[in-house]
């Protein structure tokens, strides 16, 4: 029987979408009510509740064969607030399909994939070029995700970047560094150390959000959805 607290339950969730989609043309014979009572009978309630509007990144990795370590094969989310199991469902197929940085996830790479799903929360503005106040270092490493929105003088236009709280610390990153990868990948066409040393003149907006993470391999999925799918 899995661990009653659910730590993996919307991550096994968001598996499942992927899973369905590649083998069963989509077609799901078990809902997240169902999936829940099934893997974890004891937990009352969800760490979040299902129907809640919320922001959600999901991110897949791929064992690499040489490396013996998981890189990254996809990640997307959105900072709009959707019901959470809807967003679940929308954006691990979207992660896995359509990021441009790579091609589409196919049926014989499961075995290698680890899932995760990210909850965000607790947004919070640390500055604002308008009110021309805050601190743009005034976040954590290791506890908080960034967003960055900032504007290139010579195109007029804003750009923005954010980096998932886990991604910051696994790079090993300080907040400097954290910030010239922003910059970079928003696309900025100028000089990054410039554009950092003068945050003040191209900074439009930085917020720092947190982050409920869950996430499982391919085994452990599998596990899980035997599990399931005889617990009937």
């Amino acid at each position: 029987m899995p661990e009653e607290n659910g730590d993996s339950l919307f991550a096994f969730y968001a598996f499942y979408q992927l899973y369905t989609h590649l083998f069963c043309g989509g077609k799901k014979d078990l809902s997240f009510d169902t999936l829940q009572n099934r893997l974890y009978p004891r937990l009352t309630s969800s760490p979040t509740k299902a129907a809640e509007r919320t922001s959600l990144f999901i991110t897949w990795k791929k064992k690499s064969a040489s490396r013996g370590e998981y890189l990254l094969r996809g990640c997307i989310g959105t900072f709009a607030k959707l019901p959470l199991l809807e967003g679940i469902e929308k954006y691990s197929i979207i992660a896995a399909l359509q990021d441009p940085r790579f091609s589409p996830i196919t049926r014989s790479e499961l075995p290698s994939l680890k899932c995760s799903c990210n909850i965000l929360h607790s947004f919070s503005t640390i500055y604002e070029a308008d009110a021309s106040t805050g601190d743009i270092f005034d976040w954590e490493v290791g506890v908080h995700g960034i967003e960055l929105r900032l504007q290139e003088n010579s195109r007029k236009r804003v750009l923005s970047a954010t980096f998932l709280p886990e991604v910051i610390r696994e790079q090993g990153w300080d907040k400097h560094e954290t910030f010239r990868n922003l910059i970079r990948k928003a696309g900025f066409l100028g000089d990054i150390d410039a554009a950092l040393d003068n945050w003040q003149e191209c900074f439009v907006e930085v917020i720092r959000y947190e982050g409920d993470k869950t996430e499982l391999n391919y085994d452990e999925f599998i596990r899980l959805l035997d599990i399931a799918t005889t617990n009937q």
